[in-house]
């Protein structure tokens, strides 16, 4: 870590300087979806672990429990476009004795969670608002596909959603890094709801969301605008 802001969390200026992280990872996957691109029906879970200890100075395992489902609407609807998606997910970081790494932790915002920037919910240093991340996070998200009044040729699609998660355990060891540092903390789950569109195009699948509804704690830094690229997971 270098180049850290003048009057950032002494959590994280603690940091400076070169680590090494020797780690092994393995995923399976069940994957009944329709489509890879543009699934409209099936489903999908996926467990991930990540094991940390094999020299270095990390030692931690990281579980990833993620599932997606997708409910076709084209029985109410006579429309294939109309549909709606479940998703959610799970993680835990076990950190084996030792304290983690904040740049291995979890973080909250962002695609996992729209209507706040990447990092933006969860645990923050009180005084700076820096995010710190945390070690045990959840997700939620429901999401209503539907057509637009307008060509189909033009590969625009629209949708609302909901999305709901939480980021907590945010503990550290060395407290004599900053005694009087306070954690601001709180397991109460953050919400961001709003539309958005999908254009489909030959280059892949391009995202904008607008997500003015949010329900936020204290030191929680939200975001209206959010422009991504690629499949959502």
């Amino acid at each position: 870590m270098y180049n850290i802001a003048v009057g950032a969390s002494p959590y994280i200026t603690q940091l400076a300087g070169y680590t090494l992280l020797s780690q092994v990872s393995q995923s399976i996957t069940l994957d009944h979806r329709d489509s890879k691109v543009d699934p409209h029906s099936g489903y999908l879970a996926a467990l991930g672990t990540d094991f940390a200890g094999f020299g270095g100075n990390a030692r931690f395992i990281r579980t990833n429990l993620n599932g997606q489902y997708f409910i076709p609407l084209d029985r109410f609807t006579g429309n294939s476009d109309w549909g709606v998606a479940v998703t959610g997910s799970l993680g835990y970081l076990f950190n084996l004795g030792k304290q983690e790494q904040i740049i291995d932790r979890f973080f909250l915002g962002g695609d996992n969670l729209r209507g706040f920037q990447i990092g933006g919910a969860g645990p923050h240093d009180a005084t700076t608002g820096d995010p710190l991340g945390g070690r045990f996070i959840w997700t939620q998200s429901t999401e209503l596909h539907f057509p637009l009044p307008i060509s189909a040729d033009l590969g625009l699609s629209g949708r609302a959603f909901v999305d709901i998660g939480s980021l907590t355990q945010a503990s550290f060891v060395n407290s004599s890094v900053c005694p009087t540092c306070v954690i601001a903390a709180s397991a109460t789950p953050r919400i961001g709801a709003g539309v958005g569109l999908s254009w489909h195009t030959q280059f892949g699948l391009l995202n904008v969301d607008l997500a003015p509804f949010v329900l936020k704690q204290a030191h929680d830094q939200t975001q209206i605008f959010r422009f991504g690229f690629g499949t959502r997971f």
